[in-house]
């Protein structure tokens, strides 16, 4: 947000020096002495609108939205033809989330100064923030035709490139933004987002550490800083970022959800340390954005037709929908409907399927967490899913605050949420075997005979033979993103590479050199010759598939085992050889496996996983022979799993919701 073009004018009876005071206070982040000062203005000068527009600016960046806008809707009265006081009130309403009321201001304010880019830049911040990047892109353009030189024009422009997919050329207006203010720290910040979003992730960590050296008060860098380190694998820097957030605000919901991110990544913290942080969030998340549970629009009718809400931002082309997928198209239809709340807007072919699965479908991305509780209760949802935990974009907050009588986390993040209001984990036996993991779990474990099912890509390229055969030799391989390459995963590795001298390892989703090199030198301290190893970038699905023809057998890490990734193996007849440990995260890999019915490719200990491995390449001629059978066997499990697990699934929610109408009624309206 540009104040430039509104500050240092005196009114009617505020004095250019008053005006100065004012911004010297408000642009050094003293809100509260900046509200103050104006409040003096105020009462010695109620009829002067520079004074209630000193006082509405403060107060919105001092956190008090309401009284705010009241102090500029009162400025606007008092001088209808001043573009800055409109162009104040628009700031404060973008602040607040009330971005079409904010639009309404700007627009005012450019109908009556059409030439002042700093309003064009903040018409486009809103329009970005409010969910119409098309717009803010044109905004954006206004203001450096009529300001090139002008620093937050190029900022503003780049964000709204980069939100309309043209990411290169967003990096040419942000690297202009910063060649004309090189301490530009949100530019910085901005720019790190760009080049995360195109998988640059080391690029994008020191962008945020540029920021934050430039505006260390500048949290959203250091929470994007300590997402790119769990992605890079520094999960120690990345838990060190996110306490620094939270040390200055508890209820940095962002921060949380890195912190217990990075935590489950973690080989060095323990697990009573990875739970009771999640038991710290669930108590910060309830008595900040908890609300007074109850006043549900629901019936207690025990055999009705149920509506079942599903909250997630990934209900699209993920490996989310990959599994969800197959339970919706197998649902009972006359015994449970089906309400998406989806916090995407794409609209690609899985986006559209889903659309059509659904009986309603709710766009969310830009509803804060008070609209998005009063939807799903609108709605009459009698058991609302959680299907991101932890991950990107969650909404968490919103389920805190129980918008519906029956709560269900389920994909996408591998533990507890730590919320008491969530009443249900689905698992089945091989992640959680009964009351092992009850303690650790805010919810309610629900067992199924296997936690999923898995949606393939459509037209896959056939099963190649099983390079050992040609070769003379085993090849393994890795799938994973290098985040989750740890220092313990390299050295068990190093252990099984070591006893096959022979043998060679194939990295795929190593996206930057550097981290190539890092995983060398880690490896070469194992034991292990730079010239046995082999790397792949970045792929399309297309290739990243048919990168499986070079495998025979994938490593599994750890702590945080594959999901997703031993999943495409399987269909491509690689089975992934996996250490299924003390910790949940660790039984991931294991849990799919077992519903393969492959378990002689789970190993318990170090020495067990070395000696699966070391038996494996000692028979080739059956690991050829499998991997000449795993298409057919997760064929015929494609057809018979999804519709036993969503029997599974429904028996479990008819059961708790039976149990919900039993119970006392007070809660209901």
């Amino acid at each position: 947000m540009s104040i430039s073009h509104f500050a240092g004018a005196g009114g009617m009876g505020v004095s250019a020096g008053d005006v100065l005071a004012w911004q010297a206070d408000f642009e050094a982040g003293r809100f509260m002495s900046a509200v103050e000062r104006a409040r003096r203005l105020v009462s010695s000068c109620p009829r002067d609108a520079r004074a209630w527009q000193l006082l509405g600016l403060a107060l919105g960046f001092a956190g008090e939205a309401g009284e705010a806008e009241g102090c500029l809707e009162a400025a606007c009265r008092l001088d209808r033809s001043d573009a800055a006081l409109w162009d104040a009130l628009g700031v404060v309403r973008m602040r607040a989330g009330h971005h079409a009321e904010a639009a309404r201001a700007f627009r005012r304010s450019l109908q009556l100064a059409a030439g002042v880019a700093a309003v064009w830049v903040n018409a486009s911040q809103n329009a970005l923030a409010g969910g119409e990047p098309g717009d803010a892109l044109r905004f954006a353009e206004r203001a450096t035709g009529l300001a090139p030189g002008l620093p937050l024009a190029q900022f503003a422009r780049g964000n709204a490139l980069h939100a309309v997919g043209r990411s290169e050329e967003a990096l040419v207006a942000l690297a202009a933004a910063l060649s004309l203010q090189p301490g530009l720290a949100i530019a910085h910040q901005s720019r790190g987002n760009v080049l995360a979003a195109l998988g640059r992730h080391r690029e994008a960590a020191e962008c945020q550490r540029q920021a934050l050296q430039f505006d260390p008060t500048l949290q959203p860098a250091r929470i994007n800083l300590s997402a790119l380190l769990c992605v890079l694998g520094d999960t120690a820097g990345a838990i060190r970022e996110a306490r620094l957030v939270l040390d200055h605000d508890l209820t940095a919901f962002a921060a949380w959800s890195n912190l217990l991110y990075a935590l489950v990544h973690d080989e060095a913290s323990g697990a009573a340390v990875i739970d009771a942080a999640h038991r710290d969030f669930g108590r910060m998340a309830e008595a900040c954005f908890g609300l007074p549970k109850g006043g549900w629009r629901v019936s207690r009718e025990p055999g009705r037709r149920l509506r079942v809400g599903f909250v997630s931002a990934d209900l699209r082309d993920h490996p989310v929908a990959r599994f969800l997928l197959p339970v919706w198209r197998h649902l009972d239809r006359e015994g449970f409907a089906i309400l998406a709340f989806s916090g995407t807007a794409a609209d690609d072919a899985v986006a559209v399927e889903l659309r059509g699965l659904s009986d309603e479908w709710h766009e969310v991305s830009r509803l804060s967490d008070t609209a998005l509780d009063a939807l799903v209760r609108e709605r009459r949802v009698d058991i609302l899913f959680d299907l991101s935990g932890h991950t990107a974009g969650n909404r968490l907050a919103v389920f805190a605050r129980k918008p519906a009588p029956l709560q269900v986390t389920w994909l996408g993040y591998p533990g507890t949420t730590g919320l008491s209001s969530m009443d249900i984990r689905l698992v089945d036996a091989t992640l959680a075997p009964p009351g092992r993991f009850d303690a650790a779990f805010a919810e309610r474990l629900c067992h199924l005979p296997q936690a999923t099912a898995f949606e393939p890509p459509a037209g896959l390229s056939p099963v190649a033979p099983a390079p050992c055969m040609a070769r003379g030799h085993i090849t393994f391989g890795s799938f994973n993103r290098a985040g989750k390459l740890t220092d313990a995963t390299l050295a068990l590795w190093g252990q099984v590479l070591s006893s096959l001298p022979d043998a060679r390892l194939l990295i795929a989703a190593v996206t930057d050199e550097g981290a190539a090199d890092g995983i060398r030198q880690r490896l070469a301290a194992e034991g292990v010759l730079p010239e046995r190893l082999r790397f792949a970038g970045r792929l399309s699905l297309p290739d990243y598939l048919a990168l499986h023809a070079e495998v025979d057998i994938a490593l599994d890490t750890q702590p945080f085992s594959s999901g997703t990734t031993a999943n495409f193996a399987l269909w491509m007849g690689v089975p992934t050889l996996t250490l299924s440990g003390e910790r949940f995260v660790q039984r991931l890999c294991a849990s799919r496996l077992a519903a393969a019915g492959l378990p002689g490719f789970i190993a318990w200990s170090d020495e067990e996983f070395v000696a699966r491995a070391c038996h494996w390449a000692a028979h080739p001629a059956e690991l050829a022979a499998l991997r000449d059978s795993l298409r057919e066997r997760m064929t015929v499990q494609a057809e018979r799993q999804p519709a036993e697990l969503t029997r599974a699934l429904e028996g479990v929610l008819r059961e708790a919701w039976t149990a919900f109408c039993a119970a006392p009624s007070e809660e209901v309206e």
